[in-house]
């Protein structure tokens, strides 16, 4: 019975064998077609990302040229509305600041100086007029500054809250009709119902909902915003508005580089797929493919002690603990291979000692199985297995071992 299993053993790996072969043919082709597809997207990404990446510069040149020529606008409005203040400021208009005067000025409503700050500088004696003038331009800017900051939160608030679903906007589904049957209390008292058909109002606390959930999002939004300076911008790629020519080089740039990762993405995908047939076909699975079968299986053996697992191509196991995984085939001392011996190396190592190996003896059987399991020195372990890849002939079924 054991020949006659191993020949049908033989059948099935040969079988997958050729549909190994045929895998790894069809799967080469596809690589090379997609490494040549991918290489020539690369280079046209290569191409048009240098044109790209120098309209971008130039163009942001002249964003940053006219951010200066604005801030340098700006800077000078708030001089001269500093300066008018500080001219509102010298009621005696003597040209020079009292303290009176400055006290007087930052208790006023119109003031754009913080009254602690000025009170500060009561304190310093002498009133010096530039900084004075420093102080109230610092603080107009500031403010412009916030301004703006609050300005754009705001909009991105709404924004998002533009998107949300109002909770009004959810369709609440009528109740079931209840049964005619009198309903009471505990108290004896009858239990008014809801008339039928009615539908669940929730207007009451719908806008209450809302605005607390608003409040929750406004807080949310704000973390946001203060950390979009910590994302990282492709070179290229970024949320700034450009003339029309250089955005349509950058937008050629990014479609460029979007059909690059796809390609990218499908070689990477079918080499994966080639690599792991080419691995799986360069393992010995016998002369005649006869041990292919054993493949994916797990085979269990419990003693007094512990529970042995074996998976043959893969690794061994002693409850859980890893004794070694698959090296390969014994040789034989001329260098050939009988096929009688698998052996299962760099396994966990023992306390102060090397790592566990495991050495597994294959005889003919009449069906796959550990006969026993042992550890004949420390960290070695021993099997013998049996299975019917290893019957060559009707009469192996005579000389299986006695523990069968």
């Amino acid at each position: 019975m054991g020949f006659n299993t191993r020949l049908a053993y033989v059948a099935d790996g040969k079988a997958a064998k050729a549909r190994r072969d045929q895998d790894i043919s069809v799967f080469r082709a596809e690589e090379e077609k997609l490494r040549a597809e991918m290489d020539e997207r690369k280079a046209y990404k290569e191409e048009v990302e240098a044109p790209a990446t120098e309209a971008k510069k130039a163009a942001k040149a002249v964003l940053e040229k006219q951010e200066e020529e604005r801030k340098a606008a700006e800077k000078a409005k708030h001089r001269a509305t500093a300066e008018m203040t500080i001219g509102r400021i010298d009621k005696d208009t003597n040209g020079e600041i009292s303290q009176d005067e400055l006290l007087e000025y930052a208790k006023s409503e119109e003031s754009l100086l913080p009254y602690e700050d000025a009170a500060q500088l009561v304190e310093g004696g002498e009133i010096e007029t530039a900084t004075l003038l420093d102080m109230i331009q610092t603080e107009l800017i500031t403010r412009e500054e916030d301004r703006k900051r609050e300005e754009e939160a705001q909009n991105k608030r709404e924004a998002k809250k533009a998107k949300k679903p109002k909770l009004r906007d959810v369709q609440v589904p009528n109740p079931s009709p209840v049964d005619e049957e009198e309903l009471w209390g505990e108290d004896g008292k009858k239990i008014e119902r809801r008339p039928k058909n009615q539908q669940v109002q929730v207007d009451e606390f719908e806008d209450d909902f809302d605005d607390d959930l608003d409040d929750y999002e406004e807080v949310e939004d704000d973390q946001e915003y203060y950390n979009e300076d910590d994302e990282n911008v492709s070179p290229v790629r970024n949320n700034e508005s450009y003339d029309p020519e250089t955005q349509r080089l950058i937008d050629r740039f990014e479609e460029a580089e979007k059909l690059y990762n796809e390609a990218k993405s499908q070689h990477e995908n079918i080499n994966n797929q080639l690599r792991e047939v080419e691995k799986l076909s360069d393992m010995d699975f016998g002369k005649e493919e006869e041990f292919f079968v054993l493949k994916g299986q797990c085979f269990e053996k419990k003693d007094e002690k512990y529970r042995y697992k074996l998976c043959p191509y893969d690794r061994s196991d002693q409850d859980g603990t890893n004794i070694g995984r698959w090296e390969g085939w014994e040789k034989l001392a001329d260098g050939s291979n009988n096929y009688s011996v698998m052996m299962y190396t760099k396994g966990n190592s023992c306390w102060q000692g090397p790592q566990r190996s495991t050495r597994v003896e294959v005889v003919c059987g009449a069906e796959n199985m550990i006969i026993s399991a042992s550890e004949p020195a420390k960290c070695e372990y021993a099997y013998v297995f049996a299975t019917p890849a290893a019957c060559h002939k009707v009469q192996d079924e005579n000389e299986i071992h006695d523990e069968l």
